[in-house]
């Protein structure tokens, strides 16, 4: 007779059978991605009662079923919007678009074409170089609106930035000017409940992007909303990296004020996400601006706004930024707070090098996830062999903005890593415009003198237990 099993044995046999059929989950999910799939199987039998939970909590793409919700409320709002847009004197995707910097000479797919806009002529877009300058900004947005404030943030923190803002939204909407708000709920999840009452309470508006829910069968962890959006009366709008918090006052962060037509397809976005989460139509005139009048003394600045998330069948974000890489012919300078990149990626900078780039990747010295600083180190050394210059920034550099060649500016959400290119919905900004560029370059040569440049020989002397750190830290790669 064998001895009975103990209760450590039974919770052990448990893990592995639960690791078992969790297996064809792991093998569906990440079809065509083996490197991940094996990363998840070997967590699965290395760590079974941890890994099990970490995939059914995180690691899967719950997105057949929010693809279809998600795109079903896409189209409701865009056959809406197209109405709106019949009554304007311009429409807001003009027929015969200039050729912006992702979209020369090139045909995109019907499945890129609802979330890369075409580029908008005459916009006028003013670089916000640091945190305060981007508060600045938005006060006076809230401060100028008349009809309605659209407002969509990944963080906002009960902190003395995020009851600033709070409060002067409240007072907007004593004034009768319309407010929305759309805050992430994982990103958020400090929040107290009770945090927007008073903005309710004085006719304002505050959802949640899908609130996370632990027992439920589809857990949206991953699905999250991450773009950061401010838009007054469909005219001006604020868009970049800063969320709603006093942290990115000690960060290095930025962004970008737009005023003219742009903005209509900021709003387009902030439109389809409201009507996915709130279920309330805004796709009427009075929220969109005609772009014939809007900006006086003309804009120069030409502007492709580009809106990823998981429910495309390809990723909007990084299709044009490895097109945008790959059409670069003398300068590439990338600022990015957290650097995973893939092999594509990884093939697309070492190449621009090949063509005579000047290819200069700024992160952050001192990082506010440690896990994904450590991944990203272990590229370091490949990026040196190839010519690329690293520098790591004395300080937090949140920043996530690309420089290309002379005119071209690419602003917004995004970070270089998985998560950006996968699992979140990012907004991002290209913008054409001579002037903009310049000013973004002044700013990195500031930031290189707040910096300094990694060397091969730094990696191949650091410490032997700070490599093996971070090279135990990059298997998670393929998970992070």
């Amino acid at each position: 007779m064998p001895a009975s099993l103990s209760a450590t044995e039974i919770i052990w046999l448990l893990s592995w059978l639960a690791a078992l059929f969790t297996v064809p989950s792991v093998l569906l999910q990440r079809a065509g991605r083996p490197i991940a799939a094996l990363s998840w199987l070997l967590a699965l039998f290395a760590l079974p009662g941890l890994a099990v939970g970490a995939w059914w909590l995180f690691g899967r793409v719950h997105l057949r079923r929010k693809k279809r919700q998600r795109r079903r409320a896409s189209q409701e709002s865009t056959a809406s919007l197209l109405v709106a847009q019949q009554r304007l004197s311009v429409p807001a995707k003009p027929l015969a678009p200039a050729p912006g910097p992702v979209s020369r000479a090139v045909t995109l797919p019907p499945a890129l074409n609802d979330a890369v806009f075409p580029p908008s002529q005459g916009n006028r877009v003013s670089l916000l170089q640091d945190t305060p300058a981007v508060h600045h900004a938005w006060r006076g947005l809230v401060e100028d609106a008349r009809h309605h404030l659209h407002l969509l943030f990944y963080l906002w923190r009960d902190d003395q930035t995020g009851r600033d803002l709070l409060n002067r939204l409240v007072a907007k909407a004593r004034s009768g000017v319309e407010v929305r708000v759309l805050y992430d709920a994982v990103g958020s999840w400090r929040l107290p409940r009770y945090f927007f009452e008073p903005l309710t309470a004085a006719g304002g508006k505050a959802v949640a992007f899908l609130p996370f829910k632990l027992f439920s069968s589809t857990p949206t962890l991953n699905f999250r909303n991450h773009r950061k959006l401010l838009i007054a009366d469909g005219v001006r709008a604020y868009t970049g990296g800063v969320n709603v918090g006093d942290e990115y006052l000690d960060w290095q962060d930025i962004g970008v004020f737009i005023e003219g037509a742009g903005v209509n397809q900021l709003q387009e976005v902030f439109v389809d996400d409201w009507f996915f989460a709130a279920k309330e139509e805004l796709a009427a005139p009075d929220y969109f601006c005609d772009p014939g009048t809007v900006v006086t003394g003309g804009g120069g600045a030409l502007c492709e706004i580009v809106a990823s998330g998981p429910d495309q069948a390809f990723n909007a974000t990084r299709e044009m930024l490895f097109l945008a890489i790959t059409q670069c012919r003398k300068r590439l300078w990338i600022s990015t707070p957290y650097f995973v990149p893939d092999g594509a990626l990884l093939l697309a900078l070492r190449t621009a090098v090949y063509r005579g780039v000047d290819v200069r990747l700024f992160v952050p010295r001192e990082s506010d996830v440690p896990l994904v600083q450590g991944a990203s180190r272990v590229f370091y050394f490949e990026l040196l062999e190839a010519g690329i210059k690293v520098f790591e920034f004395a300080g937090m550099l949140h920043a996530k903005a690309v420089l290309l060649d002379d005119e071209d500016v690419l602003i917004g959400s995004a970070n270089l890593d998985t998560r950006s290119f996968r699992l979140n919905f990012e907004l991002n900004t290209f913008v054409t415009d001579p002037v903009l560029a310049g000013g973004l370059a002044g700013l990195f040569e500031r930031l290189r003198a707040r910096s300094r440049p990694v060397a091969p020989s730094e990696l191949l002397h650091a410490a032997p237990l700070s490599r093996l750190k971070d090279a135990i830290v990059h298997l998670l790669a393929p998970l992070l």
